[in-house]
């Protein structure tokens, strides 16, 4: 008896216990395209995935080889937005002539624009006195054709033998006639030192929007005259440029109050971008924007904001993208405000934006690989990117610098395509399974109990047998 007992406790736990991952486990899967040349390949995630995914934390995303063993994965940090590199700007010098001794601030400045775009400058002094001889006081610099603030300049002159040191006054203004102070003395140098030459020729400045500077000098090195400016270079501001991003357009149902629609995307996109086109041309109202995962969820609110959508000069304006930060929710909600009639006929369609996530995975055992997912039971199963790849740092190349016994070594990564998807185990792997370990200890249990009782109760019918033939 005791040896047919813990037969049976060994047996459900070996039934209970979890067997390796196989693909069939999961839901949906998708061939990827690499041949297992390199050691780490990359795949942006499709838009099936998010759909096909039973965590709205990818937890039960995996890469498997041809064997239907599971490879290591790690996912690349997202990056939503990026600073795009500026590159240096020719500038235009239009030197201000004026008599000697005239100051900048007694000009006034007149800019002509010929048909081809090409300017002109016209300087007029207030100062009365005669004279023919002029000389350059400052210079003009034409910023208009640029899209974005500059954050430094840097000049060129010729160089005199004996060197040069003074101070440049830089002054901006959108008119030619209200001038404002940008950087009052900033150091321009170039001079020999122990036969090492000492330059400065940048000029930083407040990142500030303008259409013009002006440039004059306001001190020099005693005996010296400052150079003619040969050339100016101008330093973009860095722009901040945001990451491609996905759409789907997810139509709208009739909520359960005026004003309500709800829209449900039947998936687990990571949603950081809303658009709604309104079915109305003219039509401006204040919205709100809430999200749950599930339909037994509260609502919460996710983001405010007015919508539009105007006609104008034979086109249409429209509203902004609404940022409501990171959701992964399926059902959205859309209150219109209802002062003005709403949204007047029809229902309005959402447009959810989203940064798709980046896999790296290692290209251990034979290819083909498939990407699988869907599965309600997984568990998360992919390693940081620091510990797949040690010394990590991330880089918009197709390389990974990665360090190693203490030097910088490049490790390629070269990009893989997930392919159509197609059927694994099935959309029943998605849903909420019978937790069949659970069960098989509590009915294990049951029938330990069930045995000892039966023992006990067969003992005690021979105790029973024994004193009564006593």
């Amino acid at each position: 008896m005791k040896c047919l007992i813990c037969s049976l406790f060994f047996m459900v736990y070996a039934g209970a216990a979890s067997a390796a991952e196989r693909p069939e486990d999961f839901a949906y899967g998708s061939l990827l395209e690499a041949d297992g040349s390199e050691a780490l390949y990359e795949i942006t995630l499709p838009a099936a995935v998010y759909r096909g995914v039973a965590r709205p934390d990818l937890g039960d995303v995996r890469v498997f080889n041809s064997a239907g063993e599971v490879v290591p994965h790690a996912w690349r940090p997202r990056k939503t937005a990026s600073a795009e590199t500026p590159v240096p700007v020719a500038l235009t010098l239009f030197p201000l002539k004026a008599q000697a001794g005239t100051r900048v601030d007694g000009l006034s400045i007149s800019v002509r624009r010929s048909p081809g775009g090409t300017a002109s400058v016209n300087v007029t002094s207030s100062d009365a006195r005669g004279g023919t001889g002029k000389r350059i006081v400052g210079y003009l610099v034409d910023l208009n054709a640029l899209d974005r603030a500059l954050r430094a300049v840097e000049f060129d002159w010729q160089m005199a033998p004996d060197g040069f040191a003074g101070k440049l006054r830089v002054d901006a203004s959108d008119d030619l006639a209200r001038w404002r102070t940008l950087v009052a003395d900033a150091p321009l140098v170039s001079v020999e030192v122990a036969g090492q030459r000492l330059q400065q020729k940048r000029v930083e400045l407040p990142q500030q929007k303008t259409r013009y500077l002006r440039l004059s000098w306001v001190s020099q090195s005693a005996g010296q005259s400052p150079p003619e400016l040969a050339s100016a270079r101008g330093e973009l501001a860095e722009k901040t440029v945001d990451a491609p991003r996905e759409w789907a357009q997810v139509e709208a149902a009739k909520g359960e109050k005026p004003g309500e629609y709800v829209f449900d995307t039947r998936s687990h996109y990571p949603v950081d971008r809303v658009r709604f086109d309104l079915p109305e041309p003219n039509t401006v109202v204040q919205v709100e924007l809430l999200a749950r995962d599930k339909a037994d969820q509260p609502w919460r609110a996710v983001a405010r904001g007015v919508s539009y959508r105007l006609r104008q000069d034979g086109g249409e304006i429209t509203s902004p993208e609404l940022a409501v930060g990171a959701a992964t929710d399926r059902y959205w909600l859309l209150r219109v405000d209802q002062r003005g009639g709403g949204l007047g006929g029809g229902a309005p369609r959402m447009q959810v934006g989203w940064v798709p996530h980046r896999l790296v995975f290692t290209a251990r055992g034979a290819a083909p690989f498939q990407l699988a997912y869907g599965n309600r039971e997984a568990k998360p199963a992919a390693y940081s990117i620091e510990t797949m790849i040690p010394g990590y740092r991330d880089d918009a190349g197709p390389q990974i610098r990665a360090a190693k016994a203490g030097a910088q070594q490049t490790v390629s990564v070269r990009n893989a395509q997930a392919l159509a998807q197609q059927e694994l185990g099935g959309e029943a792997r998605r849903q909420d399974a019978i937790d069949w370990k659970r069960w098989s200890l509590w009915g294990a249990l049951v029938l330990g109990v069930l045995i000892l009782g039966a023992m006990a109760w067969r003992l005690a019918r021979q105790l029973d047998t024994e004193i009564k033939e006593e």
